[in-house]
């Protein structure tokens, strides 16, 4: 980890999980904000700098693809880190021509979650953030 703590958003309205995967995150060396509903992302979103967000494609009120379009069209740079139980997921187009590929996405459930640890590190690297207007 650098000099910096990498500050990463994690929104997924499963409890255990969410718990589960910011105490591993926050071991790993991270700073962790979670939250379980899109509509709150995009408060937290455009109110504080983010480095990476990992996000739920099922949630109540708006889902994870509105929420990171709403989100990206608004000016957010990151790609996102899309950890999801549907196996058929498929990235709609309109995501997509913001850069979002299936390599952003992670099904559910990880049985190493080192993997998301690495898919956030390569994004610090790549130096995209998600920054409050």
């Amino acid at each position: 980890m650098t000099e910096q703590q990498m500050r990463v958003l994690i929104i997924d309205d499963e409890p255990g999980l969410l718990f589960s995967l910011s105490a591993f995150l926050e071991d790993e060396g991270y700073e962790v904000e979670a939250t379980s509903s899109g509509e709150d992302a995009l408060h937290l979103l455009t109110n504080a700098t983010f480095d990476a967000v990992i996000i739920d494609i099922r949630l109540p009120g708006k889902n994870g693809n509105e929420v990171m379009l709403e989100a990206l069209r608004s000016g957010c740079q990151t790609r996102f880190l899309i950890h999801t139980g549907s196996s058929d997921y498929q990235i709609p187009q309109t995501l997509a021509s913001f850069g979002v590929t299936n390599e952003d996405i992670f099904l559910k459930p990880l049985v190493d979650l080192e993997i998301l640890s690495q898919a956030l590190t390569n994004r610090l690297r790549q130096n995209i953030h998600c920054r409050a207007a």
